[in-house]
């Protein structure tokens, strides 16, 4: 079995360029970081991976392609690029079905498992989920109170412990740290108009100092995306917990429309899409490494 996450190294590979912003556009005023400290960011990806452990799937209804539906696929590819600036890249491995990680440990239906005695509200979509977006059941039937308890342990506690000291040892460095963590959202919902390009969520500007918001809204403007923040996607349990800028952590949300980067249908990566924001984010991720907070 495969770690539940999996941990992108840093690779230092020289100074970090001054104009590696969007599309091309240099950030005026920050001069060069070296990649050998490689600045206060983190990104976590937690919503890309598929596995299913072998203790989890005796209770899962889904399987193969079903678990693509509500997946944030390719979006670790799509950060891929980022090591190379010297920032570490939290990817967890595990298909959401069985653990959703941007979710809190007590958010648990009742349905999900009966004997859990403190649950956060009913939810067909909390920390395991009941239900597709599709309505499709996820298990096959309700979890026990060992079983919940055991998914924490070994998926949910390791994956923000590393997050948690990571963005410590950051902030040790430089007196603040900063988590970018990324998401994907379908282009439309139902019938509705297209989604904008990029929601960056920030729990209403609770998570994260109004100048990291800045300047990744500034980022994407300039790269000609339209961006849109805390609508409809506000940020969930990960900018909650690691998101205290009293305390010199900042923490942002950022959900990317699916159809910038991959066929909706056929779950296909679509190149150059995928390459061009690939850079776009590869170039955010320089300029908030060059970012000042107080």
């Amino acid at each position: 079995m495969s770690s539940t996450f999996s941990l992108l190294e840093p690779v230092h590979a020289g100074p970090v360029a001054a104009d590696q912003g969007a599309g091309g556009h240099g950030d005026a005023g920050l001069g060069p970081l070296d990649a050998l400290d490689g600045g206060p960011v983190v990104v976590s990806v937690p919503h890309a991976g598929l596995d299913v452990p072998e203790d989890d799937a005796v209770a899962l209804a889904l399987s193969g392609r079903a678990l693509l539906k509500d997946a944030d696929l390719h979006v670790d590819k799509l950060a891929a690029d980022i090591p190379a600036l010297g920032v570490p890249v939290v990817v967890g491995n595990v298909s959401r079905y069985v653990l959703d990680l941007n979710r809190a440990p007590d958010d648990v239906d009742l349905d999900v498992c009966p004997g859990f005695d403190c649950p956060a509200r009913p939810s067909a979509r909390g920390l395991c989920w009941r239900t597709t977006t599709d309505g499709a059941a996820v298990l096959r039937r309700p979890l026990s109170v060992d079983e919940l308890r055991s998914r924490v342990r070994r998926i949910h506690v390791p994956y923000h412990n590393a997050i948690a000291a990571l963005l410590a040892e950051r902030r040790a460095r430089h007196g603040f740290a900063i988590l970018i963590d990324l998401h994907s959202m379908p282009s439309r919902f139902e019938a509705a108009s297209r989604r904008v390009d990029v929601v960056p969520g920030t729990l209403d500007d609770r998570s994260c100092s109004p100048a990291l918001l800045r300047a990744v809204v500034d980022h994407f403007v300039a790269a000609d995306f339209s961006v849109r923040p805390n609508d409809p996607y506000k940020g969930q349990y990960t900018t909650a917990r690691h998101g205290q800028p009293a305390q010199g952590l900042h923490a942002l949300q950022l959900e990317l429309n699916r159809d910038l980067y991959m066929d909706e249908r056929t779950f296909g990566l679509l190149e150059p899409r995928a390459t061009r924001l690939r850079g776009v984010l590869a170039g955010l991720v320089a300029r908030l490494q060059r970012l000042t907070l107080a």
